[in-house]
């Protein structure tokens, strides 16, 4: 009951949080689209843009909530952001690559060769915010379902990037079976 629970705080957060980032501004632009995040990563710098999203939680929230969205150009701006983010922003920005792997392999495969940290976003303990841990059935599902993912990408120039992901999914197992109990 506990993680139901935490499960629907956790996605009215995200749906919050992407309202926000839709919300248009006075000059009728969001300050949190995926078009104002790339101009301050080309004005600021990866550096900088990632510090500020970081000392801001709303942008922080509406970036995180964009990327986990799957949208190209979230994924885009979470690739850049990623590589030199530190700390919480970094880890948010796994956990939101690593949902839209479950549903866009490729898309998230295919960033590897723009810097994105595969291993991190593949190896994302599903469980790592869960108020409760999870049985060891419910951690083997959640890794066999991702597992199922990016296995079933056939797209040759994603060989390599779906061979490291594949490996850090079985690091992710190996991991949670010394972790989640029967």
């Amino acid at each position: 009951m506990k993680a139901n629970r935490r499960r629907v705080v956790l996605c009215a957060a995200l749906v919050l949080s992407f309202g926000l980032a839709l919300a248009p501004s006075a000059s009728g632009q969001s300050p949190f689209s995926a078009e104002s995040v790339s101009k301050l990563i080309a004005d600021a710098g990866p550096q900088k843009a990632a510090e500020q999203v970081l000392n801001d939680s709303a942008r922080l929230e509406a970036v995180a909530a964009g990327v986990a969205g799957g949208r190209p150009e979230w994924l885009d701006v979470g690739t850049q952001l990623i590589g030199v983010a530190e700390s919480y922003l970094k880890d948010r920005l796994a956990q939101s690559f690593s949902i839209v792997l479950q549903r866009e392999p490729s898309a998230v495969l295919a960033r590897a060769a723009s810097g994105l940290p595969l291993p991190a976003v593949c190896g994302y303990d599903p469980f790592t915010a869960a108020e409760t841990a999870p049985t060891r059935r419910q951690f083997d599902e959640a890794v066999a379902q991702r597992e199922r993912a990016v296995g079933a990408v056939r797209r040759a120039e994603l060989a390599a990037a779906k061979d490291t992901c594949l490996e850090a999914v079985a690091g992710l197992r190996a991991a949670g079976a010394r972790q989640y109990q029967p």
